[in-house]
């Protein structure tokens, strides 16, 4: 199974998709984006259902909440594959902040790609 090129290329430009103001900037860019059975594993352990993490993202938009990556960040080793037509993984390293994550992120082609799942796992401090 190939993916195109531009898929990739789009897929990726989205990551961390959370920290990406050009993608979601209010809450109507969040619907879009963000399938309705959206659910996280953070890098922490924890879990968590959309709801809360759209009152996390738009808290940040509003300068409620703390950005994430406030300092900056490096992605290294991307790569997207399809687990099933119209279902996809993106798989990156995250360098941040003085940590390393291992990070993943389900997109499900519907109308357009949503995100459906996303975990990030801490694997190192950064150097």
């Amino acid at each position: 199974m190939t993916i195109p090129d531009g898929v990739v290329a789009y897929l990726l430009a989205r990551e961390p998709v959370f920290d990406r103001p050009e993608i979601i900037w209010d809450e109507m860019s969040f619907d879009a984006e963000i399938a309705p059975d959206f659910h996280e594993i953070s890098a922490s352990g924890r879990c968590y259902e959309r709801e809360a993490i759209k009152e996390i993202v738009l808290g940040r938009l509003a300068g409620t909440h703390a950005r994430s990556l406030a300092g900056g960040y490096r992605i290294e080793h991307a790569d997207v594959r399809e687990l099933a037509t119209g279902l996809v993984q993106v798989q990156y390293t995250l360098h941040a902040e003085g940590r390393v994550t291992r990070r993943s992120t389900l997109y499900r082609l519907t109308t357009r790609w949503q995100a459906v799942f996303h975990q990030g796992t801490v694997v190192a401090r950064d150097r």
